[in-house]
């Protein structure tokens, strides 16, 4: 019982510890993104990555989705790998899970993102529209995975 309880504090330090090296995503572009995240017993975080000409990766940031609502800026014109990540511990059992959807999203300039995150009863879902100008019409963006980035 005593091993137990060291190794679940062991972990509990390591993982607050791994949480505190997380880079907060430097959020100076206009808003171009509203995240809607409804979640039970996990942390819900969006990681912003930036996708060079030969599809190599940037990370540039973290932005918790512990309200209701967030808006981020995403720069537009620029292809982007939006990561979201649903996490949860369990300090009495020493246990943790992640569960991981990324997209490989362009941002096109005078729209606008509604996202919609969820994770309830163990199942995730992510839905990102776009959203015209001016509001004047809107389509779901179907999900792009990272291996379908092509370099230029």
């Amino acid at each position: 019982m005593m091993n137990r309880r060291i190794y679940a504090a062991l972990l509990a330090a390591g993982l607050l510890a791994g949480c505190s090296g997380a880079k907060t995503y430097p959020d100076t572009l206009p808003k171009n993104m509203r995240i809607r995240a409804e979640t039970s017993k996990v942390r819900a975080e969006l990681h912003i990555h930036r996708v060079g000409a030969n599809c190599l990766t940037e990370y540039q940031g973290t932005v918790q989705l512990d309200k209701p609502s967030v808006e981020v800026g995403i720069p537009p014109g620029r292809q982007s790998l939006v990561a979201f990540t649903f996490s949860s511990s369990s300090f009495l059992s020493g246990s943790s899970s992640s569960v991981r959807y990324d997209t490989l999203l362009t941002p096109r300039a005078g729209y606008t993102y509604d996202v919609k995150v969820s994770y309830l009863d163990n199942i995730y879902s992510v839905t990102v529209r776009e959203i015209g100008p001016r509001g004047s019409s809107s389509r779901e963006i179907e999900r792009r995975e990272p291996r379908a980035c092509r370099a230029t």
